[in-house]
Formats: structure tokens, C-alpha cells, sequence
């Protein structure tokens, strides 16, 4: 159908950037970026069409919907066996005669059809049903007992010869049905041009889709544009700016035709310039992350390549919207943002998000070029130790580390049968008076734990997995402010998290090498994870096999850049980095620190114990910007 082949050619292939000249980031056009957490009313590719062209004009809605209406003086009937809902009453068709438009129902609910009156002298000659092009009638139908929502939107002329449906069930006891939208043009011929079954968007945000259709080359058939809005927002996620995306298309005889091929990815683009013009400043860079996490939300609900769109038009699984340059930029700009924040190791994390995105090397490589100014790095000398760590089957389960430094400085190896000491002089013995410690990650003083962290693919966020008698059922997924990469559409899929510290707000943790909070107390309200201040120190006591040292004073994260060993008391962050371990970074975990901070000591590859000495701290050649080989844990992990 050619509806549809028009949707599919809706986006760009990796060319946009080039062939999209920049657009101003306000609905007025002319605005200059916006400073600080400032709202920012309609983020999209540019203003809408000029005002006095067409004002779009809400159906008359029935009171109680019944086997007619009056609309401006015109008396609309529902077929044999139905009721109208809403009307309207214009010269639809352009023969100078008043002709009606309705939506009407079986009264028992189910069903649904947009009904044409076409005017005569007369009166209305008997109503026809619209249809699609290829005469298919299922547009609207909803499922018994559904009905549609009487509300401003069922039915609006948004065209001189243009009408959109957007029907809103309400199905009392039975099960939700979604979303239908349509439109629909009765010049030069009566027929559906565009519709679509609409999923609702993750709790406490708002997808809005609006209808404009004026005659833009001015043949007398309007040309519709569909917008589509994302606002709103709460826990897991922030509240934030209203973000827009537009498509618009010629009518021609034979169908819809783009008439811009590089939507949505234009309105895309620029949100993330505007995320990128935030980024550069302190001042301005807080909201950033939320504002890409919201362009990304907005392009899953569209596009087909974001995995669970929940635009479905003609029964096709999402807009076909291509490569999107948009989102490496956008996650380009978290980066930028982070480190304007003084936060590496979110800037960091931020980072693994952009190799798992970014197709162009020379935006990795710019980035990485950006990380490396700002964040220094020493060279230390690696050795690797006879004993062997537990290997642990836990995959991606959470799980505490199985290396941990003593105050005395001792390196202490949690094997399968017992716990090694390593000395200063990597002398290894039995530590018979340290009893192996758990690798479960249990809640101090409760009968709860953090069983896994998940892509449970039923919402746009990750979630948290909490066990134990002390949890409300048994078993509840708490909402993370973090999304995976790509959104999935099946079985769940297991995340890898790293537990840090128990502090009083709960579980600090790294998942997906970013700091999450995760709540550990749980009430009837919902409960979900939080984000801690950018660059905030680790609060709560020394868990044996965290990634701190015993005192506190550091925490250690591995990167594909070196360790990243973040000082406690200044937040300042240092790469240490070993000749022998470059290109193999991301294949460490476990790792621990001493209270000294120079040395380092990591499990690579699930079975070898690696110990990182960081000698007098000269500062280390700069790596170079090309992304490492990848290692069993790089971008796959995420």
C-alpha cells in the first residue's frame, strides 16, 4: 500500500547529518539556546505552519451518546443498531454544500466507524462508511465492550478537507484495548489516508499526536503533517522538556508521499544539538542526561529500529526511521555533560552507552579525545598471581567481589575452598583466621537481597530484582533510572550490577558502570531507584569484595581507558593503566584498592588474579583514541 511505503522511506540512513542544515531549537524559530534546567516549551525541527492558514476545529460531542446528533443546526443519524459520538458539520468535499462527518459505535460498545454524509440540496444523502484505499474497514474497530472516550480530540477537522480520529478506549471490566488514530480526507475522494494503534507510553508521560492539514502546494488537496509529543515524566525518570517530532507528507493521486525524507530524524537531530549546547557549561549540563534519556524515549515510541515502538500504523511495527545520527549525539552529549559536571565516572559510563550506539568512529574518537583531556592518567606495573579466585557462576547475577585489601595493605583472594593472603611482597598464604564472605548481596539486618537487574522489556526502564521475606510479596522489581541500550521485546534480559556500598538512602551499586541508588526499606506507594548527585563520595561502612578500599578513601571502576581510581575527598578521578593490560580493560571485574591508593587488584577473565602496582604516579602516555579491541565484556555487555 502505498501509505505505507511513504512510512518506510521515513527517516535517513546514516546521510542526515550532512543534508540537515541546522534549525533553531524553539517553536518561534529564533530563540537562542536555552541556559541552565530552563524548560524549554516544544524542542523540534521547526515552527509549525503559519497562523490564520487553518484553525483546526473540535467535533461537537455527544452528551449521551444516542441514535442521532445535532451539529450547528444538522441533524447527523447513526446507522440501524448505533450511536453517534461526535459530529461535524462543514462543506468537507469543496462543492459549496454542507456535508457531515461522524464517529459512531454499536450502543453496546465494540466496533467503531467514521461515517460520511455527503450534502446535496437536499440534505445529507445517506451516510457511507470511510474506508481505506484498499476498502479495509478495521481502522477503528474496537474490541466489545469497548467504547470511545468522550473527550476533545475524538474527532477534530484539522484541514479544509481533513479530519483526524483519535479514539481513547474505556473498556470498563474488560481488557484495555489501545489507542486508535486516523485520518482522513474527503477531497478529492472520501477515503483514510493515514492510522495507526497506539500503545500507552511508560507511566506518568503523555504521547500526544495532533493532526495539521493545510494545502500546501495549493492544489486543493491538503497535505497532512502528524506531530508527535512526548511530555510529562516520573519515577523512575525525571520531568522535563516537551519533546516533538514531525512528519509530514504530500496527497497525490497516488497516495501519501514524504515531503521531508530526512523525518523524524531531523526533529531528532535537533533535540540532541540542543542536549550538546547544553553539555558545554556546568551551569546548563544537569539536565542533559534526562533530555537525551527523553529523546530516546521519544524515538522507541516511533521508530521500528527502537524495538518496541508503540506507533503502529497500517499494521506495520513502527515508522522505519533508519540509522539515527540523533542518538550518538545525544549520548555524545552525556558524556560532555558529565565531564562539564566534574563526574567522570558517569562521563565514563556514559561512554560504554556510546560504543554499544555510535556507528562513526571519528565521533568516538572525538569523545574519547575529550575524556583523556580531562581525566589524567598514571602508568603502573601489572603482575599476575599463581592464586586462582572463585570462579564465579553467577554470570550476570549480582554479586560481591571476590578480592578485597586488608588495612595492613594485604591483598586477601577468596578461592573455591578458602581465603589467600597476599603480602606487600606478593608472598601467598592461607588466611586461616579470614572465613570466606558471602557473594550474595544481602541487605544488612533484613531478610531482603538484590537478586538480579534486568531489561524485564514491559517498560523503557531497567529494574531491580529484590528477594526476602522483607520485601512486600516476596519478590518486586524496583523501576532504575536507566535504560539499556536497545529496548527488548521477549524475555527478560539479565544486566551485569556490581554492589559498592549499604549507605542510608540503600544499595549503592554500579550498573552498567554508572552509580544507581536502590532502595532497600519498601512502603505500599512505589518505590524505585534513584541517581545520586553527580560526582557524590560513597557513603555507608567497607562491604568485603567491594570495589573500595577498607578505609573508604577510593573507588575503583574498570574502563576501556585504564581504572578508573576516583579519590573520596576531592572526587578527582585518575586512569591507571598498565602496558600489559592495554586493549584488555573491560575484560577486568572485582576489582579492589588499598587504603594507600597505589595499588590494584582485578580478576580478568574470570580465573586470573591481576595486580596493578601504581609506583610514583608519572603520568601515563595518552592512549590512543581509536576504540580498543573488544574484550569478552565490551559492548556486548550492555
Amino acid at each position: 500500500m502505498l501509505i505505507l511505503a511513504g512510512l518506510s522511506g521515513a527517516g535517513c540512513s546514516g546521510g542526515c547529518r550532512k543534508a540537515t542544515p541546522y534549525v533553531p531549537f524553539l517553536e518561534d524559530g529564533g530563540a537562542p539556546a536555552p541556559k541552565g534546567s530552563e524548560p524549554v516549551a516544544g524542542l523540534d525541527a521547526g515552527p509549525p505552519p503559519k497562523p490564520g492558514v487553518f484553525k483546526a476545529t473540535p467535533a461537537t460531542l455527544a452528551t449521551t451518546p444516542s441514535a442521532k446528533l445535532l451539529v450547528e443546526g444538522l441533524e447527523i443519524p447513526a446507522p440501524q443498531g448505533q450511536v453517534v459520538l461526535a459530529g461535524i458539520a462543514r462543506d468537507l468535499d469543496g462543492d459549496g454544500q454542507r456535508d457531515a462527518v461522524a464517529f459512531v459505535q454499536p450502543a453496546g460498545g465494540g466496533g467503531g466507524e467514521l461515517r460520511y454524509y455527503r450534502g446535496e440540496a437536499g440534505g445529507l444523502l445517506p451516510s457511507k462508511v470511510v474506508t481505506a484505499p484498499t476498502g479495509g474497514t478495521d481502522a477503528l474497530t474496537l474490541p466489545a465492550p469497548c467504547m470511545a472516550k468522550l473527550q476533545p480530540g475524538l474527532l477534530t477537522l484539522v484541514g479544509l478537507h481533513t479530519v483526524a480520529v483519535d479514539v481513547r478506549p474505556t473498556c470498563g471490566e474488560g481488557a484495555a484495548a489501545a489507542r486508535r488514530v486516523v485520518v482522513a480526507a474527503f477531497a478529492p475522494v472520501a477515503s483514510i489516508r493515514w492510522s495507526a494503534r497506539v500503545l500507552e507510553p511508560p507511566t506518568g508521560f503523555t504521547l500526544g499526536i495532533e493532526i495539521e492539514a493545510p494545502d500546501k502546494d495549493g492544489d486543493g488537496v491538503d497535505d497532512p503533517t502528524l506531530v508527535f509529543s512526548l511530555e510529562g515524566g516520573g519515577p523512575p525518570f525525571d520531568m522535563g522538556d516537551k519533546l516533538v517530532a514531525r512528519i509530514g507528507y504530500w496527497d497525490r493521486p497516488s497516495g501519501l508521499s514524504l515531503r521531508d525524507r530526512f523525518e523524524p530524524e531531523k526533529s531528532f537531530q535537533t533535540i540532541a544539538q540542543n542536549a550538546a549546547a547544553r553539555a558545554r557549561s556546568k551551569a546548563s549540563a544537569l539536565p542533559v542526561a534526562g533530555l537525551v534519556r527523553r529523546l530516546r524515549l521519544l524515538h522507541g515510541a516511533l521508530c521500528t529500529e527502537g524495538g518496541s515502538p508503540l506507533v503502529d500504523p497500517s499494521g506495520e511495527h513502527g515508522i522505519a526511521c533508519g540509522t539515527s545520527r540523533a542518538l550518538e549525539d545525544g549520548a555524545a552529549a552525556e558524556v560532555r555533560a558529565a565531564l562539564s559536571l566534574g563526574d567522570a565516572i558517569t562521563a565514563l559510563a556514559a561512554r560504554e552507552r556510546l560504543a554499544a550506539r555510535a556507528k562513526s568512529s571519528k565521533l568516538r574518537a572525538e569523545i574519547d579525545k575529550a575524556i583523556l583531556a580531562v581525566v589524567p592518567a598514571v602508568f603502573g606495573t601489572a603482575r599476575e598471581l599463581k592464586v586462582a579466585p572463585h570462579a564465579s557462576s553467577k554470570g550476570t547475577l549480582p554479586a560481591w567481589g571476590t578480592l578485597a585489601f586488608e588495612k595492613s595493605g594485604a591483598l586477601l583472594v577468596r578461592t573455591q575452598t578458602s581465603v589467600v593472603r597476599v603480602d606487600a611482597a606478593f608472598e601467598e598464604s592461607e588466611a586461616s583466621d579470614v572465613s570466606g564472605w558471602p557473594l550474595e548481596v544481602l541487605v544488612p539486618g533484613k531478610d531482603t537481597k538484590l537478586a538480579q537487574v534486568v531489561d524485564a522489556c514491559d517498560a523503557p526502564w531497567l529494574s531491580a530484582r529484590m528477594t526476602g521475606h522483607d520485601v512486600p510479596t516476596g519478590s518486586r522489581l524496583v523501576p532504575l533510572p536507566l535504560m539499556g541500550v536497545t529496548r527488548c521485546s521477549g524475555s527478560p534480559i539479565p544486566v551485569a550490577a556490581t554492589p559498592v556500598a549499604f549507605g542510608p538512602q540503600g544499595l549503592l551499586a554500579l550498573v552498567q558502570h554508572e552509580l544507581v541508588l536502590l532502595p532497600t526499606v519498601f512502603t505500599a506507594q512505589r518505590t524505585t531507584g534513584t541517581l545520586p548527585p553527580p560526582a557524590a563520595a560513597v557513603v555507608g561502612p567497607f562491604v568485603m569484595g567491594a570495589p573500595r578500599s577498607p578505609g573508604g578513601g577510593y573507588l575503583v571502576v574498570p574502563t576501556r581507558f585504564g581504572v578508573a581510581r576516583r579519590e573520596e575527598s576531592s572526587g578527582a578521578v585518575t586512569l591507571v593503566r598498565a602496558k600489559d593490560l592495554e586493549g584488555l580493560y573491560l575484560g577486568l571485574r572485582d576489582c579492589a584498592i588499598n587504603d594507600a591508593g597505589n595499588r590494584i587488584a582485578c580478576v580478568r577473565e574470570n580465573h586470573r588474579v591481576v595486580v596493578i602496582d601504581v609506583g610514583s604516579g608519572t603520568p601515563a602516555p595518552a592512549p590512543s583514541t581509536s576504540t580498543p579491541a573488544p574484550s569478552p565484556s565490551d559492548e556486548a555487555s550492555f
